[in-house]
């Protein structure tokens, strides 16, 4: 038994230390500068082709399509104006899945425009989720009130309640100043035995940079060499900047089950190995558990005992699961081959947007195709050093301070003793906490010490 369980361990640790990612040999065609520039010229062209057609039932998804493509580069032309304002027309007769497109693209691309159709929509639609749109198109315009807003709502949606995208809106509506439960207690917590957390932390204004780290099953953070939390920055914006409960909104707050890694076929992600995440109701219920569950259906005391009790009734990081049961799949952890020059003018840039999905910065030569920085490829390396693959993936918008997360922000959630008491001008930088100490009642001068973050 004893060799059998030294093999086993041997092989283990080979398997993964095949998986670590050597950036230097991260190769992609999309990234060469003559691709690029094909890819360009094939999307202007399908563009004045698209376009260019009269709208009807039967290619309402190829102008859907397009939408999203454009969208997801943010690009703003006059062909494009010309396409929303032709389809917001369109669109009384249009489905409702239609309507939505016309929605997204106006609140992603020309955000204080199109207000008559967003009007029209608001006062027509029965449909929650573009209702909810429409809302957010005017909270972000200052153009109704949360008061006016709210009854409306009430009026049009008798259940209200019992509505998903409906309960987090009115919710997010009269609580704008709600405090977040301590971090400490979800960082500090142990949500199952044996298993990997990846936690992704975030300000409220999704626009700026959050961080990533990593907690291995026996409950250390993954650690650098210079023995520091091991992090790195990550952006959870969707180019809709939508709250995360709706479909093409933000990523979620909440769990996502950890299922393991993948590559993805899509030249604009890239070749480099991606987390795969599975949100709520995506895929079966012990798959997501990673564990057997006697229930055969999906119930919200299950995914609430999951959290520390200080956090289990704060309604945001039920976002995951609800809006997993309204449908929202294929939410991972990845890295970008994207043009950056669609996003250069942004204050995020070199990061990259997405549709919902967790982002790293990685860096291309459009000479050679090869990569020159991955942010991706250290996620994934200190992913596969935990020797574990499966767990959770917690996101968690901390608070709405205007500016990136990071571990330098002045202090640390992850709590330990200091190696003395009474100390004074604590600080924490880049891993460390730094302080003033003397022995209590001694003559001895003051020195200043240093100390490594531990976790628990």
């Amino acid at each position: 038994m004893k060799y059998t369980l030294i093999f086993t361990l041997t092989i283990t640790s080979f398997l993964f230390s095949q998986n670590k990612i050597n950036s230097n040999r991260l190769y992609s065609d999309f990234a060469k500068t003559q691709n690029r520039e094909q890819f360009k010229d094939d999307l202007q062209d399908k563009i004045k082709n698209v376009f260019s057609k009269n709208l009807s039932h039967s290619n309402e998804n190829e102008w859907i399509n397009l939408f999203k493509e454009v969208g997801l580069l943010l690009i703003k032309d006059d062909d494009i104006y010309s396409a929303i304002s032709k389809a917001s027309k369109y669109s009384e007769s249009g489905s409702v899945k239609f309507k939505r497109s016309v929605a997204e693209i106006i609140i992603t691309l020309y955000p204080h425009e199109f207000s008559s159709t967003i009007d029209s929509f608001y006062t027509t639609t029965n449909d929650p989720t573009l209702y909810a749109y429409c809302v957010n198109y005017y909270i972000q315009n200052k153009s109704k009130t949360s008061d006016n807003i709210t009854t409306t709502l009430k009026n049009r949606f008798s259940n209200w309640d019992k509505i998903p995208q409906l309960n987090f809106l009115i919710y997010n509506l009269e609580n704008d100043t709600i405090s977040t439960p301590p971090l400490k207690d979800m960082l500090n917590h142990n949500f199952l035995e044996g298993k990997t957390i990846i936690y992704s932390l975030h300000r409220k204004n999704r626009t700026f940079p959050g961080i990533t780290i990593i907690k291995k099953p026996n409950g250390e953070f993954v650690k650098t060499d210079s023995n520091a939390i091991f992090s790195v920055k990550q952006l959870a914006l969707s180019v809709t900047n939508l709250p995360g409960y709706l479909s093409q909104g933000n990523t979620p707050q909440g769990i996502f089950s950890v299922v393991g890694f993948y590559n993805s076929p899509t030249p604009s992600i890239g070749p480099t190995a991606a987390v795969l995440t599975r949100i709520p109701f995506e895929v079966p219920i012990q798959l997501w558990y990673h564990k057997s569950v006697t229930k055969s259906y999906w119930d919200i005391n299950d995914y609430k005992n999951l959290f520390p009790k200080s956090w289990q009734d704060y309604l945001p990081i039920y976002e995951s699961y609800y809006a997993g049961k309204t449908g929202r799949r294929k939410i991972v952890m990845h890295g970008s081959v994207d043009d950056l020059s669609f996003y250069d003018s942004l204050s995020y840039a070199p990061m990259t947007p997405s549709k919902g999905c967790l982002t790293t910065t990685e860096i291309w030569s459009d000479s050679t195709g090869y990569n020159i920085e991955s942010d991706q490829a250290k996620l994934m390396n200190a992913f596969f050093s935990t020797g574990q693959l499966y767990g959770f993936l917690v996101v968690i918008d901390i608070d709405n301070k205007e500016k990136p997360v990071s571990l330098e922000d002045g202090s640390t959630s992850v709590s330990f003793k200091l190696a003395y008491k009474y100390v004074e001008s604590v600080k924490v930088e880049n891993g460390f906490v730094y302080y003033i100490y003397r022995p209590y009642e001694s003559s001895q001068k003051k020195y200043l010490y240093r100390e490594i973050i531990r976790t628990i």
